[in-house]
């Protein structure tokens, strides 16, 4: 008769609870064996053209959603989410670069991206699905095992902001009003694309190996030979008026620079600058790393010589005028925060070094210094001294400096010593792009 304490049922199910732990142990020692065999002569099939299992699918957006809740609930959203600055900040951008896969309104998802698995979410019924703080969760850090990628300069979050802004403004668009916003107020005004700038933009055979070959109509980008298969200075140039407009003015609401006010040289060091990372901006680099030298020299050339015209008409109280008057021109000695005309002074002795700052819009002056404040920006130039400059001031006195810049016509006369004018122009009115 067998010894009933050796018995299989015995072997398989334990009487006491620690020796489960033997049995576990080899099952997992097992199973682990399986899997690693598996993966070492290619079992799984990670074929984009295979559907994730259901229920493996469904695991893996559910571990998605609770990570993206968990971390969006230390994010608050800025209090200007909803500005109209915001949403222009980023709406090309999204047509750009994000539109073929996420969709448009009236508009459907590249078939590619179909393709995908798993698929990206059509966000035109999709983006009701998340808050704003984990909008900007997905958009910062990106998706794995999924196509999405992290924002490139991850630091920027004025820009990630700005791209949560227009996704939330999009839900609510038709068809016309995205593309008016997307593409500049001249599609909205004609129905046609902006116009082209004259001058030095011209088609550019595309050469391999010393052969030149037809153009060829594409709009992808080859990083080594320019915006566009062919090197087309055309497709540069209708990239850079969406956003800047065809005089260098860019969009009133001022979440993108007037560039006409800088000169050519600074305007051609700031593209290198996000062509090579030193300048940090997950919408710039995107376009400036397509771009060739000599597409660089032709934009620039163009848009420094454009008029250099005020970009708002500020109203502001006389006071917050006085303060900021008071920083540019002596600083705030006591928190070494230096003038900011020591460098950029109102008398263009430094013009060539140093961009000029009299009628930038506002929001876009303050968006910058409160960068190098945080430390985000400040590498586009060796030794930059921004950082250190504006260490020691508050948001309202950097609005102060902001305000008193943009009220300051760039035609003034450079007499630092005069007390300050507010403006009494009339509004400039912006061309038609």
């Amino acid at each position: 008769m067998s010894d009933p304490r050796f018995s299989l049922r015995r072997m398989l199910f334990p009487a006491k609870p620690a020796q489960w732990l033997g049995a576990i142990g080899v099952a997992g020692a097992i199973a682990a064996a399986l899997v690693f065999a598996a993966v070492v002569i290619g079992l799984p099939n990670l074929a984009a053209a295979t559907p994730h299992p259901l229920g493996w699918a469904k695991l893996l957006h559910f571990t998605f959603e609770r990570s993206t809740a968990y971390r969006a609930a230390s994010v608050t959203p800025p209090p200007e989410l909803n500005s109209k600055a915001l949403i222009e900040k980023a709406a090309t951008h999204y047509d750009r670069v994000c539109a073929n896969c996420h969709g448009a309104p009236e508009l459907g998802q590249n078939p590619i991206a179909l393709s995908m698995r798993p698929q990206p979410q059509y966000l035109m019924t999709s983006l009701d699905q998340f808050t704003p703080s984990e909008l900007f969760v997905i958009l910062k850090g990106g998706v794995k095992y999924s196509a999405m990628p992290a924002w490139p300069a991850g630091d920027r979050d004025d820009e990630i902001w700005a791209m949560v802004s227009f996704l939330r403004a999009m839900s609510k668009m038709d068809y016309a009003q995205y593309r008016a916003v997307t593409q500049g107020p001249a599609l909205a005004a004609t129905g046609r694309p902006p116009a082209l700038p004259p001058g030095p933009f011209r088609s550019q055979p595309y050469v391999i190996g010393g052969t030149q070959t037809a153009e060829l109509e594409v709009n992808f980008a080859v990083p080594a030979l320019g915006f566009g298969h062919t090197a087309n200075m055309e497709d540069v140039a209708r990239s850079c008026v969406a956003c800047h407009g065809s005089d260098g003015r860019a969009r009133a609401s001022g979440g993108i620079p007037n560039i006409a006010l800088l000169s050519r040289e600074q305007i051609a060091e700031q593209l290198e600058h996000y062509r090579i990372g030193t300048r940090q901006s997950g919408i710039m680099q995107n376009v400036a790393v397509q771009l060739t030298p000599q597409q660089i020299d032709s934009l620039a050339a163009y848009y420094a010589a454009k008029p250099k015209r005020q970009s708002l008409v500020i109203r502001a109280t006389p006071a917050v005028l006085v303060t900021g008057e008071r920083i540019a021109i002596r600083g705030i000695p006591d928190r070494r925060v230096a003038a900011c005309a020591s460098c950029h002074d109102v008398t263009r002795a430094a013009a060539k070094a140093y961009p000029g700052l009299d009628g930038q819009y506002p929001r876009y002056l303050r968006d910058q210094l409160r960068l190098y404040r945080s430390g985000v920006r400040g590498g586009d130039m060796p030794g930059n001294p921004m950082p250190a400059a504006v260490a020691g001031m508050s948001d309202a006195e950097i609005n102060a400096v902001a305000l008193y810049y943009a009220a300051r016509s760039p035609s003034a006369p450079p007499d630092r010593a005069a007390p300050f004018q507010p403006q009494r122009e009339s509004p400039v009115r912006r061309p038609s792009l």
